[in-house]
């Protein structure tokens, strides 16, 4: 039997893991990052590309058909086979200019997958903390449900049944089936957090081994000095840069390119000869130029966004750092003075109902400890998932 114990001890123990540990694996093997990989790995055939010039233009020409007899090539000088090659220059730097702008698209790219990881991470964290916020409300409640049915028996057992005392067995009866309700509930909701966690990390977790452990909260400086470190906001960065070169490549395109065509004519029965022919766009309707503007004016609103941003991700810290206070501090009131308070009169309590006193009140106090209990475990996965937050919105993983 010790036998059996060990080895089911043992196993346990191999299949909890700590939530840093979860993490890991969540961004080891979670497919929505695997997704930003590979556009991030084919970001770097999209900067070989911008170094290519446009594809050649080869064509046949069969000149002067005539139709009284369309397979003689012989019949006058026009009449020719022709081999036609067109090649467009890029210049005035513009391939430097697109591989300059392919490069910015794969920051924002680059910038994606780092906050699709925090992202992620932030799920794990408060999934995990929800899992284990969850399992001790279940916890708390069992241990209530013993020491009220045991409670029970004893004033059942010492106090001959009248109507009142009926009355008072009766209330607290169904005080504890709603415990019963209750815990049927959170077990629903754990379940559904312990699946979530799965397709989070891509496995099962039978045990997760953090406690729901707290201490004093760091400064708010702390958070704020380190905003910018927010994957997001060096998204909004990398798209200002990104928009900033493509308004490079567009304004040159006010610049043309040249292309030279050469072609090689075959006469029948007539001398060969060559042709060759330079040439460029003509931009003579404005349309460069409304390019132009329209890509300045993407960029200043890619700067606007950077801007906004910065401000919102600082009231977001600001916000979640006042839930942080706000979860500290009424975990603290709870544990250094209500718990002790009604400590104390669940004990006076459970003494007088020794005595033959009344259950109601018994049972009345100890559904308020069961309360405090619970807001105080509510409390800390709150502070703990809030902190998570705030780790987020500074590029912790």
């Amino acid at each position: 039997m010790r036998i059996i114990f060990t080895i089911l001890l043992t196993l346990g123990l191999l299949h909890a893991q700590s939530i840093d540990k979860l993490v890991k694996v969540a961004l080891k093997k979670h497919p929505s990052l695997k997704t930003i990989q590979h556009r991030l790995s084919a970001m770097d055939e999209r900067i070989a590309k911008s170094q290519k010039w446009a594809n050649p233009d080869l064509s046949l020409t069969i000149n002067d058909i005539q139709f009284r007899k369309p397979l003689g090539r012989s019949q006058e000088r026009m009449q020719y086979h022709a081999l036609n090659f067109k090649q467009i220059f890029p210049w005035f730097g513009k391939l430097d200019a697109r591989k300059t702008y392919a490069r910015e698209q794969k920051h924002v790219v680059l910038h994606s997958y780092k906050a699709a990881r925090t992202a992620l991470a932030l799920q794990v964290r408060t999934t995990a903390y929800s899992i284990k916020e969850l399992q001790a409300r279940i916890g708390v409640l069992s241990r209530y449900r013993r020491l009220a049915k045991q409670n029970i028996k004893l004033y059942t057992d010492m106090i001959s049944t009248d109507n009142m005392s009926h009355a008072d067995s009766i209330s607290a009866e169904l005080s504890f089936s709603r415990i019963e309700i209750r815990q049927e509930r959170y077990r629903s909701l754990l379940q559904a957090q312990k699946e979530k966690l799965a397709y989070l990390i891509q496995s099962p977790v039978t045990r997760i081994n953090n406690a729901l452990h707290i201490k004093r909260p760091r400064s708010l400086q702390y958070y704020l000095n380190r905003l910018t470190h927010n994957p997001t906001y060096h998204i909004k960065l990398a798209q200002n840069a990104a928009a900033n070169a493509n308004k490079v490549l567009v304004d040159m395109e006010t610049h043309p390119d040249p292309y030279v065509k050469v072609g090689y004519f075959n006469r029948p029965d007539f001398p060969d000869y060559a042709s060759v022919t330079i040439g460029m766009s003509l931009p003579l309707y404005g349309t460069e130029k409304l390019n132009s503007e329209i890509a300045r004016k993407e960029a200043l609103s890619s700067v606007s966004a950077s801007l906004d941003y910065k401000a919102f991700l600082k009231s977001e810290i600001r916000t979640n750092y006042a839930k942080l206070k706000e979860a500290w501090r009424i975990y603290n009131i709870i544990q250094r003075k209500s718990l002790p308070q009604l400590r104390h009169m669940l004990e006076l309590s459970a003494s007088s109902i020794e005595e033959g006193a009344d259950l109601f009140t018994y049972t009345n106090i100890l559904e308020q400890k069961l309360a405090l209990e619970e807001e105080s475990i509510s409390m800390k996965a709150e502070y703990l998932r809030t902190k998570a937050k705030l780790k987020a919105l500074i590029g912790g993983l």
